[in-house]
């Protein structure tokens, strides 16, 4: 090559140099890269897959419970009113063989079916009120009123009961202004009060009593009747639940009750305990907000 430089020509002779570099050792680094990669994004998407199962699980969990919480409420509702269906339907089966009879002669039949009709009339609406109560439908109607005046009134519907039964009825109520649900709060006691009766036999005691604890009102059931198993105390506020279901059934009992008394507490903010012993007696302690 020729290179004019200040008026005068020089060649230069040009030289050729080549390298040579060995790289395997980059080949195979990038193909293990590769190869890692791949097994890298197979272990991700393993693992990814078997957490999203994981999860998945996990988040249909409480569905599942409510699901079968849901069918077991229905089989058990449908029991319960299988019941007295089957008696009614006896009752007046019995009123059709003997057309000529007046009603006076089968006056029976038609009590014992009246009674159903009124047993079947309470347990659909307790099944009402659960319903509402899973759906979180408003059923409250709070205002302020003293409890103590409705527990009194309570405890005297009662005391008439209470002594034809013998038992002895003990109550020590103050006077609390209480904000909630004042229909609410009087079924409350209507079930805390009914439970102890069906329970306790002749000759025991049942005591009530309204007291307020620091910014708290405590309301205590007590009775000396048969008792609660200590393998029952964990179950007594489950729907349908009943630790002796022939004598509940004879009582006219449907396992209801409880449950629903539950509710209420739970609805006002509160929460509601049970202490038993069998043979010794049971107390149902609530404790709501004032």
């Amino acid at each position: 090559m020729n290179v004019k430089n200040e008026g005068y020509i020089k060649d230069q002779d040009v030289s050729t140099i080549q390298l040579v570099l060995n790289v395997d050792p980059e080949t195979q680094t990038l193909e293990h890269l590769a190869f890692l990669l791949i097994i890298s994004a197979f272990i991700g998407l393993l693992l990814s897959l078997v957490a999203g199962l994981f999860l998945a699980n996990r988040a249909l969990v409480p569905i599942q419970k409510s699901w079968n919480k849901q069918v077991e409420f229905i089989a058990d509702a449908s029991h319960e009113l299988r019941t007295p269906l089957s008696v009614m339907q006896t009752h007046l089966e019995l009123l059709f063989r003997r057309p000529n009879h007046t009603i006076e002669q089968e006056s029976e039949n038609i009590y014992q079916s009246l009674n159903e009709v009124k047993r079947m009339t309470k347990l659909v609406g307790n099944l009402l009120t659960l319903a509402r109560s899973d759906s979180s439908a408003q059923l409250l109607n709070k205002t302020v009123f003293n409890m103590g005046e409705l527990v009194d009134k309570v405890a005297n519907q009662f005391e008439p009961i209470f002594e034809l039964k013998e038992l002895h009825f003990t109550r020590e109520i103050e006077s609390l202004m209480c904000g909630g649900d004042q229909e609410r709060l009087h079924q409350l006691c209507m079930i805390l009060l009914d439970n102890a009766f069906k329970y306790t036999p002749s000759g025991e005691s049942i005591h009530i009593s309204l007291k307020k604890y620091h910014h708290s009102m405590t309301l205590i059931v007590r009775d000396t009747g048969v008792g609660i198993e200590a393998k029952d105390l964990r179950y007594v506020f489950d729907r349908f639940y009943r630790s002796d279901k022939s004598r509940a059934r004879a009582e006219g009992g449907s396992g209801l009750g409880l449950a629903i008394a539950k509710w209420i507490v739970q609805a006002h903010d509160g929460e509601i305990k049970v202490f038993s012993q069998k043979n010794v007696g049971t107390e149902f302690h609530v404790k709501i907000p004032l």
